[in-house]
């Protein structure tokens, strides 16, 4: 290494190691410490810092000479009382097996102890050093930092504070226990403060979104499943300031039988969603960026409400609303009835329309195949009011943070980094009121661009995702952009979608036929194990449909379904999988089941657009 690359550097010891001096280096990327006895190069650690989760100083000594210990220190050794003990909290990554990419991570702290001064106080402001350098690097990517200028200003990140809404009886009901026993502490170990509150009844947390103070908050995060999250995002959405509301950033962690979103958002991040997702799920809370999420405006007759995962009906919906009497059993729930719905398989006949990303091809054998003849898939975005939209900062961090936001509204409200890729939603007052670019048609504004930036993406590890709906005929890729115009305060409009009374637009594809199972899906999970439309994204702006038509006989459907661990099944001839803008449903029966967010709703006509990464969530893109 060399040595300009050293931001820090100085001698400790590791405390629960009596002896043993190290000398410890930090540099932007690392901190690692080498046995200064040691005759090699080798280093006796290293700790990435992207894996730095907090990083605190103890109590040190009292006015009586004797010292309070961190939690985290378990030892009976006799320590100097001037001493500084600096603690780096970090999950490292572990690999599943020697040749295997998959990992997984562990909970971890080091603890330095520092005595280069003979007093506390003199080591004491060393360790802060060492401490605001640390977490400056873990927290905003700041790999530009340099010894001759940035770091003798370096600044710890501000503390955030977050309301933390707990549902106690979620699945198995043990949400709570899972936030005290575990994902408390590692929260203190971040200087992350919140306030834990207890959902008492159904609907509770749609009441306190709409009544709550937003500017005290830095966000809101639900330990629970899917239910509680689909309470907060329609309480937000429900407010007379809606468009400033669904900017506050909502996070996750798993605490009920599905978990949905939980999954989606480590699987983008990259992180396992296998093995221990509640130490995954709080290291992405932790480290997390402010990042863009799509919803869907979905409606019912006499109702509209928003969803952020999915809509389902025939099958899926069956296992998902009929297996509540067993939720005690978590997610194997969802198996034991899909087992009892095949013996005894129902058939739907429905009416599913919908508006494609690229035109229809019914005998295609996949989504890539309907769209390689396409160089025109459509796309839809939103022009916002300017009040709504503040202080957008355009400036681009190396490690991928572009800028920060505020609300200039709230004195209280603290920056939230915001992912490179949170689209910088054009406003009216930016066009100068400028729409002559634009073609109207009952306030729907459509306009080409030639990006394509919606349908290319990659994952962080590795993974890429399927360019389905790029012409590979030609170099020139358009997009027919819909826009809709939006007034503050109003009610936001479906300008996609016709009244539920009145026939669908001329330009929507209809399929009248009998069915096994429709969904629209937005995420690509829709619980443990059901990796049911492995190329959605949370804001890649478009509706994923699933259908599975009748005909299909039981043995194949058995295999198609043990194949939604994989993604496999969106490969199998008895499955369709259709990129649309907005789709209707419209069953001919009067028996079934129709689910939103896992939530069920009245059994009958049900429609839904996209709204592009409206929402923000607490996530790594």
């Amino acid at each position: 290494m060399e040595h300009n690359d050293i931001l820090l550097q100085g001698k400790f010891s590791i405390l629960g190691k009596p002896g043993k001096v190290c000398i410890v280096e930090l540099t932007s990327e690392k901190l690692q410490f080498q046995d200064l006895s040691c005759k090699t190069n080798d280093c006796e650690g290293v700790i990435d810092i992207r894996d730095v989760i907090g990083c605190r100083i103890n109590t040190g000594v009292n006015k009586q000479g004797s010292r309070n210990m961190c939690n985290c220190v378990k030892s009976h050794v006799v320590w100097d009382m001037a001493e500084c003990l600096l603690s780096i909290h970090y999950c490292p990554k572990t690999k599943k097996k020697l040749f295997c990419k998959s990992y997984y991570r562990q909970h971890c702290t080091l603890t330095l102890a520092l005595a280069q001064h003979p007093d506390y106080d003199s080591n004491k402001i060393v360790c802060e050093k060492w401490k605001k350098t640390i977490l400056s690097l873990s927290k905003n990517n700041n790999n530009h930092i340099t010894i001759e200028t940035d770091l003798e200003n370096c600044e710890a990140p501000l503390q955030r504070k977050i309301l933390v809404l707990i549902n106690p009886f979620s699945g198995p009901g043990k949400a709570r226990q899972i936030f005290e026993n575990g994902v408390s502490s590692m929260l203190e170990e971040a200087d992350i403060s919140f306030k834990m509150v207890i959902t008492e009844y159904a609907g509770h947390a749609t009441e306190m979104m709409r009544s709550l103070d937003l500017s005290a908050w830095y966000g809101v995060v639900i330990v629970s499943g899917d239910g509680l999250i689909y309470e907060v995002i329609n309480g937000l959405m429900s407010r007379a300031d809606w468009e400033v509301a669904i900017n506050f950033p909502v996070g996750c962690l798993p605490g009920g039988s599905g978990n949905a979103l939980s999954l989606n958002i480590n699987y983008q991040a990259g992180e396992p969603v296998d093995l221990n997702p509640i130490l995954h799920s709080t290291f992405v809370l932790i480290k997390h960026r402010v990042i863009p999420m799509d919803l869907v405006l979905v409606q019912i007759p006499g109702k509209q409400m928003y969803s952020f995962l999915s809509v389902t009906w025939g099958l899926v919906a069956d296992i998902d609303y009929e297996s509540e009497r067993l939720r005690v059993l978590g997610a194997s729930r969802f198996t034991l009835y899909f087992i009892k719905r095949v013996v005894s398989l129902r058939k739907y006949r429905a009416k599913v329309s919908f508006l494609p990303v690229t035109p229809y091809e019914p005998g295609a054998k996949n989504q890539k195949e309907r769209a390689v003849k396409c160089s025109r898939p459509r796309r839809f975005t939103m022009i916002r009011n300017s009040t709504t939209q503040r202080n957008i900062s355009s400036s681009v961090y190396e490690g991928g943070v572009q800028g920060v936001y505020t609300e200039k509204s709230s004195s209280h409200s603290l920056p939230r980094l915001r992912s490179k890729s949170m689209p910088a939603v054009k406003t009216i007052s930016e066009t100068n009121g400028d729409i002559s670019g634009y073609e109207e048609h009952d306030n729907v504004m459509f306009e080409l661009d030639d990006s394509d930036e919606c349908f290319t993406s990659s994952l962080p590890n590795g993974d890429h995702v399927k360019d389905d709906n790029v012409s590979t005929e030609s170099e020139n890729i358009f997009e027919e952009m819909v826009h809709t115009l939006n007034n503050d305060g109003k009610p936001l409009q479906a300008p996609l979608l016709a009244p539920l009374e009145e026939e669908v637009p001329s330009n929507w594809v209809t399929i009248e036929d009998e069915f096994i199972t429709a969904c629209a899906l937005y995420q690509p999970y829709l619980g443990p194990d059901n990796l049911a439309s492995p190329e959605s994204r949370l804001n890649d702006g478009q509706i994923h449909l699933l259908i599975i038509r009748a005909g299909i006989p039981k043995s194949a459907l058995v295999n198609l379904f043990l194949s939604f661990e994989t993604g496999d099944h969106i490969s199998s001839p008895y499955v369709e999988m259709i990129k649309v803008l907005a789709f209707r449903l419209e069953p001919m029966g009067t028996e079934g089941n129709i689910m939103v967010d896992g939530e069920h709703v009245d059994y009958g006509p049900i429609q839904g657009q996209v709204l592009p990464g409206i929402a923000r969530i607490m996530g790594v893109q």
